[in-house]
């Protein structure tokens, strides 16, 4: 996640790091059946269809359920960024706006660790 924010130029790298710890502990808050579906679907790569058929379950209804679990995620990381950093609310909201856009990629790398 790169921070081109003037309030957050000064310390991008403890901004991502304290990103990356509030993400992982939001991960590992969910129950277990919502982290294995995150991780069948970014680590070993299974695309909603996929998902759908090793569940016997609809496609739009697994499509919604990793939607709602990438939402709660963010409320939860945005929880614990508020926790860890001094930042206000503006603030922020553009570090998680910065990290929506990135957050398929920041679970991705994050399973891959």
């Amino acid at each position: 996640m790169v921070v081109a924010e003037p309030e957050l130029v000064q310390t991008p790298n403890s901004v991502e790091a304290a990103f990356r710890d509030a993400l992982r502990r939001s991960f590992d808050a969910l129950e277990l059946c919502d982290r294995n579906l995150l991780r069948f679907h970014y680590f070993h790569g299974l695309t909603p269809d996929q998902l759908a058929e090793m569940f016997s379950t609809p496609r739009a209804q697994i499509a919604r359920q990793l939607a709602k679990i990438r939402e709660r995620l963010l409320r939860d990381t945005r929880r614990g960024l508020a926790l860890r950093l001094a930042l206000d609310r503006n603030a922020l909201d553009r570090v998680i706006e910065l990290a929506r856009g990135r957050l398929d990629l920041a679970i991705a790398l994050m399973l891959r660790r």
